[in-house]
């Protein structure tokens, strides 16, 4: 795919041909309070999804700064060591004045080429398996500078790499926009279940005061277990096993079996039951099962006479409260009985089904927004693929 005025050949280099100076390395500073001047950029500052510089909570280098680490129009800073080596950056003026940080690389981009095309080379199928590539060959995740300079990649002149940019520019611009769509409804929600749960807003058919009960008082609990992992017919099973990580998902990654669960822990939980994560990476999550299957022993199945997408809405509402009480400095792990020990609003029935309409409606909105955001993320990766040869 190209356009149509452009016909000439495009010719191999590779990124260390289209930079001012070799690729060099960012200060090793610690990062301080946000001076209101000079920001600091660190692998972690860069967005996974739009490779934008996130800018809500920014900090400023400690110590010495040195003109050689300002970030400049036309700079690429790469990602060079840990699970985000490959992670790319494209500096822009609306970002302010940018130190960047030790574990990134920065490559000054020649003028006589476009800074925006060769970003997008980073962004290609190609690009990520080349990093893939290079971070089996040494062991570890890690790219050096002499390494990201050898990158190869097509590149034709200057006139269509313009074109090619300016037109890839248009479909970044809204995929950014729909990211604020996106993030604007889901701020927007967290300030109705705050205005809500804090008795802020009412529906106006309702006026009877809110009761406030223990969870315990209200429903039955039961977590599950693991099946033996030495004994190889527990799995492989039909019987979705659910982890924590799962809670949300439509599907699991291991099954087990039958015998599996009757010499287990192991309890089967229905499409609609509520389950929580107690412990591991996504403690504190909840969600409503999409899946009949059994869970292990960091889950634990809520079943209420509460409404229970206003109890799931409320218990995300309570997320960060219940993790900075229970987990100090983000060590332990949850358990039933603190959870049971909650204190839950409960209105009437009739207000909960009616609250949990409109929570439902938020959450609707915001997954058409995700859904058209993938879609324009598809059709970009579509016109990397096509466009850049």
């Amino acid at each position: 795919m190209r356009f149509p005025e452009f016909t000439g050949e495009w010719e191999e280099t590779i990124l260390g041909k289209c930079v001012t100076q070799p690729l060099d390395y960012g200060m090793n500073a610690a990062a301080i309070a946000y001076d209101g001047e000079n920001k600091y950029i660190r692998i972690t500052d860069i967005d996974e999804q739009s490779s934008q510089y996130i800018s809500d909570d920014p900090v400023s280098p400690a110590g010495q700064l040195l003109d050689k680490y300002i970030v400049e129009e036309n700079d690429i800073l790469f990602a060079r060591t840990g699970a985000s080596t490959g992670k790319t950056y494209l500096y822009k003026k609306k970002d302010g004045k940018l130190y960047f940080a030790g574990f990134l690389i920065r490559a000054k981009i020649k003028t006589e080429y476009n800074s925006a095309f060769i970003f997008a080379q980073t962004k290609t199928a190609q690009y990520y398996k080349w990093v893939e590539f290079m971070s089996i060959r040494s062991g570890q995740p890690g790219i050096n500078s002499q390494e990201y300079a050898s990158y190869r990649f097509l590149i034709p002149q200057k006139e269509e790499q313009d074109k090619i940019a300016t037109f890839l520019s248009l479909l970044d611009s809204r995929i950014e926009a729909q990211i604020k769509i996106i993030e604007d409804l889901k701020l927007l929600k967290k300030e109705l279940l705050k205005k809500v749960f804090f008795q802020e807003l009412r529906l106006p058919e309702f006026n009877e005061n809110w009761k406030i009960v223990t969870l315990s008082d209200v429903g039955t609990f039961f977590s599950g277990g693991t099946p033996s992992t030495s004994i190889g017919q527990y799995y492989n099973g039909n019987i979705p096993f659910i982890k924590s990580g799962e809670i949300n998902a439509d599907n699991t990654e291991q099954f087990i079996s039958e015998e599996g669960l009757r010499n287990s822990s192991a309890k089967m939980v229905e499409i609609g039951d509520l389950i929580y994560a107690l412990y591991g990476a996504t403690s504190g999550e909840v969600g409503i099962s999409k899946i009949k299957g059994a869970i292990n022993q960091a889950i634990l199945c809520i079943r209420t006479n509460l409404n229970s997408i206003f109890l799931l809405n409320f218990l995300m509402f309570k997320k960060e409260e219940i993790l900075r009480t229970y987990l100090q400095g983000g060590q332990g792990n949850l358990s039933a009985e603190i959870i049971k020990s909650l204190k839950i609003p409960a209105p009437v029935y009739a207000e909960q089904t009616k609250l949990s309409h409109l929570f439902s409606a938020f959450d609707k909105k915001i997954e058409l927004e995700t859904n058209v955001m993938t879609k324009f993320m598809q059709q970009k990766q579509y016109l990397l693929a096509n466009l850049l040869i």
